[in-house]
């Protein structure tokens, strides 16, 4: 096999290959050098010819299978060519893989860029040995036998070389027969220079003429290539060679050969569209695409890279693309190369380049080597590619991972994660610290070490059934601390599943809860001593409410009975007077009596004895029940009701007593006050279906005015706090509320919010 051209951007693909294929089927040796003339390309007939290595080849080592004879001028005359950039055309004797010298036609054409820039030299060598020896023949003897013709005939047609013999100054011409066909004239025709020149291509005229003049009058050698143009508008490459006669005359005689060239044309002309398709192909790709030559330095640099960072191509070449390197990579990126220079191993590594405007963006550069037959490096292929918005997100992700692994750290718990086997694959630093132990501890088991062993069955077991069943498991038990102590912990985890279902992973933390466990302990205990005394307050407690609500009734009793011996032990009995007490102490007993069935039925939670009544009587009839006691008269109560106040649906007896409970809170809140103390009561009717009486007093307040409704919550030193508790039980028993607000000109106010009646609503 061929190997490609070192500064040829084609790459090493299918395409690549098929070309390459086409190229090594030419019969014609084909090569390839670099500007300097530095073959670098040598087709497979090259490789088949002469038997050679391709790395003997290279360069100016195909210069070793010239004939020592032809060696020095051949090589003259093609590096003077090389430096004057003009096309080379020269002959010389080459030895074949059989050691045998052939003679070859070797033909060198330049190629430039688009700015005129020599870019590489396109060559091939053509087997003229046979047309040689016939010219040799024809020259050594004109009188050889048909035979010999027979011969030299047959070697010009395979060959498709033609001879001639050509006298300047006369018409006539000898010409062989593979001559005629080449100009496609006929043997009986009497050709004539004009009859040439006829056949030449326009565009080749001037130049045939002025070569065939300056050969007529130098006797210098003929070799050039032109054009042949047909009536048909076919067109034929030929190449031309000629050496003037050494004979004893006076007139210089020729004596040349015409190639047929064509074939070779076309194919050279195939290898150039190859190559143009190639390059943009490359151009298209969606990365920059440069070659280096195996000591590292850049010789192929595809345009759009040259447009990223607005430099020449000539900047480029060498070493000059470290240049473009942000300094903070230059050091990594030129190690990373010549590291892989010396390992002949393909290279990938992340730098920064400069642009065109000034900013450095990400790059992904990929170096592969490609190596001849003998495992050689004889040229790079590279690709750089813009990773900005991968960088972009990789360093997102990577500020996510810390800010993920510091939420993760400041949790206070114990977090780990593990494979679906549930073998630990991380561990917080939280957890490590706590155990004071490695993460490697942790691996093949070893977590079961720092669990109590009393736990680690019960604990075995719920894993296992988490690992089989694939579902979460909860579990508590004691963990061996780094100070040996074992302390109680709520542990758990989580699988975690990918779209599919299967489960990737594991996730769990455990919590400390040695605390709360021994403070449960604790609480267990003491809530049992408690139950008992309990019990032993509820019932005092309930007996203080029930004496509270009866308190009222007995001193009016107690008040009415002293009135009524006063009467009739007085001086003169007033039996009236006396009457009327008694009267008033069998209505209070019997009132006393009532509120002790309404008790009872309140904690049966038997139904209230509702009926239609006005709210201004019940208010009225508790203002003069609470003022029955002289330690309540010394505070005054004043009413302000709204005129005509509809009817409410209540259970009298009991809505009376939550009022007389909020007056007595209110005058007992201003004992010990300084100033005037005062009692406000105010009713009025509140939306379509409501009416509000409020208690409002100026003393000092509530602290909280909600948690005064708790039962046994009291700031009062002898109060046992289940009143209000009661109060607003009777109340949300009638679909009422009762709350309690601090008033913003100072003390307290208690809202009781009751429904109309039916019979009311209807009326309005």
């Amino acid at each position: 096999m061929s190997t490609m051209a070192e500064d040829d951007p084609i790459p090493f693909d299918d395409q690549s290959l098929f070309f390459r294929q086409i190229v090594d089927s030419f019969p014609e040796l084909l090569h390839t050098a670099r500007p300097d003339g530095y073959l670098d390309f040598f087709n497979q007939t090259w490789l088949d010819f002469t038997g050679v290595p391709l790395e003997k080849l290279l360069g100016w080592g195909w210069t070793c299978r010239i004939h020592p004879d032809d060696v020095e001028a051949f090589v003259q005359k093609m590096r003077e060519s090389f430096g004057k950039g003009k096309p080379f055309q020269e002959t010389s004797r080459m030895r074949r893989a059989d050691g045998v010298h052939r003679w070859m036609l070797h033909r060198q054409v330049p190629r430039f860029d688009g700015d005129g820039k020599l870019i590489k030299w396109h060559g091939s060598s053509i087997d003229i040995d046979d047309l040689k020896r016939a010219e040799e023949q024809l020259i050594k003897s004109a009188q050889e036998s048909q035979r010999s013709e027979a011969y030299l005939a047959e070697a010009q047609r395979l060959s498709r070389t033609g001879s001639f013999g050509w006298k300047p100054g006369c018409e006539e011409h000898v010409w062989s027969d593979e001559t005629y066909r080449i100009f496609e004239y006929s043997p009986r025709d009497k050709v004539t220079l004009d009859m040439i020149v006829e056949r030449v291509h326009p565009e080749d005229r001037n130049f045939v003429l002025e070569t065939v003049e300056r050969a007529s009058i130098s006797g210098g050698a003929i070799n050039y290539e032109y054009r042949l143009l047909f009536p048909d508008d076919r067109v034929k490459n030929v190449h031309v060679l000629a050496r003037p006669l050494e004979i004893n005359s006076d007139d210089l005689e020729f004596a040349g050969a015409v190639i047929d060239i064509t074939e070779a044309k076309r194919a050279e002309e195939k290898i150039r569209r190859s190559e143009k398709e190639l390059q943009v192909l490359v151009e298209a790709i969606p990365a920059y695409v440069g070659t280096n030559l195996p000591d590292g330095s850049l010789d192929f640099i595809s345009q759009s890279w040259l447009d990223y960072t607005g430099l020449s191509r000539e900047q480029w070449m060498g070493w000059g693309w470290v240049s473009t390197i942000h300094p903070e990579d230059v050091d990594r990126v030129v190690a990373n190369w010549q590291a892989a220079l010396a390992a002949s191993a393909p290279v990938e590594y992340q730098l920064r380049c400069r642009g065109a405007d000034g900013i450095y963006h990400w790059f992904l550069y990929r170096g592969v080597p490609f190596c001849d037959y003998g495992g050689k490096v004889v040229k790079w292929y590279g690709t750089v590619t813009n990773i900005d918005v991968l960088k972009e997100t990789e360093h997102a992700l990577q500020t996510r991972e810390q800010q993920l692994l510091g939420v993760i750290e400041t949790i206070p718990s114990l977090l780990w994660s593990a494979s679906p086997a549930f073998v630990p694959t991380h561990m917080s630093k939280r957890l490590l610290e706590y155990f004071g132990a490695p993460f490697e501890e942790f691996v093949n088991g070893g977590w079961e070490s720092f669990i109590h062993p009393d736990d680690l069955e019960d604990t075995g077991k719920a894993i296992l059934r988490a690992v089989e069943a694939g579902e979460s498991f909860r579990v508590m038990h004691r963990l061996r601390r780094a100070d040996g102590e074992y302390r109680w912990h709520h542990a758990g985890g989580e699988p975690l599943r990918d779209p599919e279902g299967k489960i990737i992973q594991w996730y769990g933390l455990s919590i400390d809860i040695d605390d709360r466990k021994r403070a449960e302990d604790h609480l267990r205990d003491t809530r049992i001593k408690l139950a008992k005394a309990s019990r032993l307050a509820t019932v005092a407690e309930l007996a203080g409410s029930i004496a509270h609500e009866l308190n009222q009734p007995l001193m009016s009793i107690l008040a009415n009975a002293q009135a009524a011996k006063r009467w009739l032990n007085g001086a003169r009995s007033n039996v009236t007077e006396a009457n009327s007490s008694i009267e008033r102490t069998i209505r209070d007993a019997r009132a006393a009596d009532e509120r002790m069935q309404h008790i009872r039925a309140l904690f049966k939670q038997e139904s209230f004895d509702k009926k239609d009544v006005k709210i201004a009587d019940i208010l009225n009839e508790v203002v003069r029940i609470v003022q029955e006691d002289p330690k309540k008269r010394a505070v005054p109560v004043e009413c302000h009701f709204e005129e005509s106040l509809p009817a409410v649906l209540v259970d009298q007896i009991q809505i009376q007593q939550v009022f007389i409970n909020l007056i007595v809170n209110a005058i007992e809140a201003l004992e010990g006050q300084q100033g005037p103390r005062l009692v406000t009561l105010r009713a009025a009717v509140t939306g379509s279906d409501r009416m509000l009486i409020q208690v409002i007093d100026n003393g000092p307040g509530f602290y909280d005015p909600e948690r005064i409704f708790d039962a046994f919550m009291t700031t009062k030193e002898k109060g046992m706090g289940i009143g209000l508790a009661v109060s607003r039980s009777i109340v949300e028993a009638h679909g009422g509320r009762l709350w309690a607000e601090n008033n913003k000109a100072g003390g307290a106010i208690f809202n009781v919010a009751l429904p109309l009646s039916h019979a009311s609503l209807t009326t309005a």
